[in-house]
């Protein structure tokens, strides 16, 4: 959970207090998640405009169904392509090759989140020398800019870099920026092709001291507007989790304050944030025999989803890599050490956390799984993750509830 790397690669309304009092994870409850899991799109299968696809991104997922994904395919005139997953047809949205609204012609795309309204949002590098990295609306077979590096920031300078972009059912997109000259970032949002800046860095903190940087999963946003964000704080070097309330950041938790588990926060990441107002994160503490935990926000403190050391259908988990949460405020995640390769898929819940799949779990192809990459979930419960099975062979998958 460190600093975000600019590269391609009810909210709760008043501050409450963290309490010390440790709220143990419940036992799971028995036997697998009752999941049906079946393949979206495998590797070798031919993709639209031509040509096989031969890898995946990790795959974004709305309440309606809708998939949206970057894939690498066997075209050589347009191997790289984003996708979009509309009522089980799949539709090419961009490739390139493909000229870019703000100059020169598209090459690679990243970051691909979907709205409920089916709009995405990529990051797309170009070729062009100025506009080479943007923020991109791809909706109705139209693409249009967000922002662009070289365009002038609100405040000041131009932008240089960008990372995180989010939408919400209002289509508006939330990014964190970086701004040219002395180094400064922060966060914006856009809608109607008007760029706000909300959270910048020296802006001061109601904690104390200044916003200085912002981290892992920042921003989330929910369809209300609200905001969430992780950021740094100077000069003490203190982190702490926000919420953007009415334009108002107000403090949810920092690394003052002790964590369920036992000993102070130390550091956040994996930032979530749902339609009602739960705040989610992973949370890592420095004098605890419990090092890291998933928590999300009750009504007078924070509850603990799962933590480091839980025995889970025979897996102990560790280091959480990431996650991501439902207005029910299921989390889906997975593991990433001292394993890198994530070998389960997990969901958590106040009820508990199981397995939704892992691996040596059969594929509907019937042979094995043997990794996954990040997943994704909406509010039906549906989960969508890359895997890849023991023929070598990697596809978009969607689990859902029987």
């Amino acid at each position: 959970m460190m600093r975000v790397a600019l590269t391609l690669c009810a909210v709760l309304l008043a501050t409450f207090t963290v309490t010390a009092a440790v709220q143990p994870a419940p036992p799971p409850p028995p036997g697998p998640a009752p999941f049906a899991i079946r393949s979206v799109v495998l590797t070798g299968q031919p993709a639209p405009g031509g040509g096989v696809f031969t890898e995946f991104s990790d795959p974004a997922l709305n309440d309606r169904g809708t998939l949206a994904f970057a894939a690498l395919t066997s075209r050589q005139e347009a191997h790289a392509a984003l996708f979009v997953r509309i009522n089980e047809r799949i539709s090419a949205l961009a490739t390139s090759g493909q000229a870019a609204p703000t100059g020169g012609s598209f090459q690679v795309f990243n970051d691909v989140v979907v709205s409920d309204r089916d709009t995405v949002v990529f990051l797309g590098r170009t070729s062009d020398r100025v506009a080479h990295q943007g923020l991109y609306l791809a909706r109705t077979g139209t693409i249009v800019p967000v922002v662009t590096t070289g365009q002038a920031a609100p405040g000041g300078g131009a932008f240089t870099d960008f990372a995180n972009p989010t939408i919400n059912a209002r289509d508006v997109v939330a990014f964190v920026g970086r701004i040219g000259g002395e180094g400064r970032e922060g966060i914006f949002t856009s809608s109607e092709g008007s760029i706000i800046p909300v959270a910048l860095s020296g802006q001061p903190s109601p904690t104390g001291g200044t916003f200085q940087f912002f981290v892992d999963g920042s921003p989330a946003q929910n369809d209300r507007g609200e905001i969430a964000f992780i950021a740094a704080i100077a000069p003490r070097g203190t982190f702490g989790v926000f919420v953007l309330v009415g334009g108002r950041p107000i403090p949810i938790v920092t690394t003052d304050d002790e964590a369920p588990v036992g000993g102070a926060f130390s550091e956040f990441g994996s930032l979530m944030l749902t339609n009602p107002g739960t705040v989610g994160f992973v949370g890592r503490t420095a004098r605890s025999t419990v090092r890291e935990g998933l928590y999300v926000t009750g009504r007078a403190m924070l509850v603990t989803l799962a933590q480091q050391g839980l025995a889970v259908a025979g897996e102990v988990l560790t280091a959480i890599a990431t996650s991501a949460i439902n207005d029910d405020e299921s989390v889906a995640f997975e593991l990433g050490t001292p394993d890198p390769i994530a070998r389960t898929i997990f969901l958590a819940t106040r009820a508990g956390v199981r397995i939704v799949v892992r691996a040596g779990d059969r594929a509907p192809s019937g042979r094995r799984f043997v990794a996954f990459g990040s997943p994704a979930i909406n509010g039906r419960g549906q989960i969508a993750f890359v895997a890849e099975t023991d023929d070598h062979q990697h596809g978009i998958y969607l689990a859902t509830p029987r």
